[in-house]
């Protein structure tokens, strides 16, 4: 009889918590805002965003029923520190990148940070500027180990605002991308980056000219770009509105949450060609859908807020299908004072999804879970293993960085002599000095869609000489660490010569050199 009652009251509690509301709440009192959240290698969750009006980064772990774990805080406590985007790695540790003014307040700088997966920190770099303020906006890891951040950079043409960093596994930046612009194009502001195996795909909105309007960029896996869409699929003066994140379905196409009078599903192709947006409520008057995930191949996740006369405000997560239909919906609480920062897929498909809670003059960083009904997910009652890659507990701590600072990133675009090959003297009739650059350099594109490669690391280059005949008379292969060459002409024919220097199959710097 007591087995029975006992078994009873267990069914009885579990349908019970399994009834709740699966709503967890962080910070409330720290002044705290969410940015993203990540599912760990334990099925627990990370949380990232910031405390204190945005002078700590934050980072909460918590267990898979959003139970906070352990917390780290990031930054000095008196300048603005703001993550935007964590990932796990493939060592089980953490990506990090956003904005902090440690090192040139007022103005704000790009971070990025690598933690392992007991929270400690690996290294840090930050991309320092100090007239101008920017940003770092995604990060992710890279198929060969290194990492790849986008970041609003205001270096050498202010114009140029979209930029990417290519970090190698140990933080020592490798290129550095700046995709230029056409006159026409103005105002970018970068949203999200998203990468396969195959490519990159950047998601923004600019003013093109005067409308504002999504802004995609694809490149390959080395940031080279491919194609460029301003989306303007409309009548009249064409689509207007912002575009947040993008998803790529198993066909290859790009799906985007976005806004335009309310929120909106933007669809466009693998090339680069628009296919359709999608009205998600005819007749809002404002908002947007701000997240996205694929739930299945025929179905998609948006978070979406909106209203239709700018009184009652409505959030909730939506499923659609891929022509933006709405099919099943669940409405969130406190829609006027929340602010959702993005989604994830779990492991078993649950949906969870982090946002800001704004209370008074208050805030607190809100999770929610749901399953694939979008309903509530229920409490798991079996015990999870968490931190299982670290000996000891993890303490909540404050990591207080002392990041390297990569100043003059811009140096190669500023001052032309960096980027120059050098030989003297000239004209020259015995030895010769060969200076190699300080950096390579490489455009493609025109001036205005276009982009520019700064390659601040390489393995080694080609040096070539030509005569005026074309006849190859000289070839060597110079290593990375090699600043100069004296080579000596003094049997080599009179005439004029033509020193190249390549890398990656193209002449990236030359000099004509006459000997006499």
């Amino acid at each position: 009889m007591k087995k029975v009652i006992i078994l009873l009251l267990l069914y009885h509690i579990s349908n019970a918590l399994g009834a709740q509301d699966w709503i967890r709440y962080y910070g409330y009192g720290q002044h705290p805002h969410s940015a993203y959240c990540i599912e760990q290698y334990d099925k627990g969750f990370i949380l990232l965003g910031n405390i204190n009006n945005y002078k700590y980064g934050w980072i909460v772990k918590t267990d898979i029923n959003g139970n906070q774990l352990w917390d780290l805080k990031i930054g000095d406590g008196i300048n603005q520190t703001m993550p935007s985007n964590i990932e796990q790695t493939s060592d089980h540790g953490f990506i990090l990148c956003g904005t902090t003014s440690i090192y040139s307040s007022p103005h704000t700088d790009p971070f990025i940070m690598k933690l392992n997966s007991c929270g400690g920190l690996e290294w840090c770099k930050v991309l320092n500027y100090d007239s101008l303020s920017s940003g770092g906006y995604g990060v992710k890891e890279t198929i060969d180990g290194g990492y790849v951040m986008l970041a609003e950079f205001y270096g050498n043409d202010p114009n140029d605002r979209i930029h990417l960093f290519k970090f190698d596994s140990g933080g020592e930046l490798f290129w550095h991308k700046v995709y230029n612009r056409d006159s026409i194009i103005s105002g970018e502001i970068l949203r999200s980056l998203y990468i396969d195996s195959t490519n990159f795909l950047i998601t923004a909105f600019c003013y093109y000219p005067n409308w504002m309007k999504p802004y995609f960029i694809q490149t390959d896996t080395s940031g080279n770009e491919i194609w460029r869409l301003v989306f303007s699929l409309h009548t009249g003066l064409g689509y207007v509105g912002d575009a947040w994140v993008s998803v790529r379905d198993i066909h290859g196409n790009y799906y985007s949450a976005g806004s335009r009078d309310g929120p909106e599903l933007l669809k466009f192709s693998g090339n680069g060609y628009e296919i359709m947006n999608a009205d998600l409520f005819p007749g809002a008057i404002s908002g947007n859908a701000v997240s996205i995930l694929g739930l299945s191949v025929s179905s998609f996740v948006l978070v979406s807020g909106w209203t239709y006369n700018g009184i009652t405000s409505y959030l909730a997560v939506l499923k659609t299908d891929t022509l933006g239909t709405i099919l099943n919906q669940h409405n969130l609480p406190n829609p006027e004072n929340t602010v959702i920062s993005n989604s994830i897929k779990t492991f078993n498909d649950k949906i969870l999804i982090i946002g800001t809670d704004n209370i008074g003059a208050s805030s607190r960083i809100t999770l929610f879970k749901l399953n694939s009904n979008l309903e509530y997910d229920s409490i798991y009652t079996r015990p999870f293993t968490y931190d299982s890659l670290c000996q000891d507990t993890i303490i909540s701590h404050t990591i207080t960085p002392n990041c390297g600072v990569l100043v003059n990133v811009d140096e190669p675009l500023t001052n032309p002599k960096t980027i120059e090959l050098k030989v003297f003297p000239n004209p020259s009739n015995q030895k010769i000095t060969i200076e190699f650059p300080k950096y390579i350099v490489v455009k493609t594109g025109q001036s205005g869609f276009g982009s520019t490669t700064v390659y601040h690391h390489w393995k080694s280059t080609i040096l070539e000489v030509y005569d005026l005949s074309g006849n190859r008379v000289f070839e060597k292969e110079i290593i990375r660490a090699v600043n100069s060459l004296e080579l000596d002409v003094s049997q080599w024919t009179h005439g004029m010569y033509n020193f190249r220097l390549r890398y990656n199959r193209q002449t990236i710097a030359s000099e004509k050199v006459i000997l006499q």
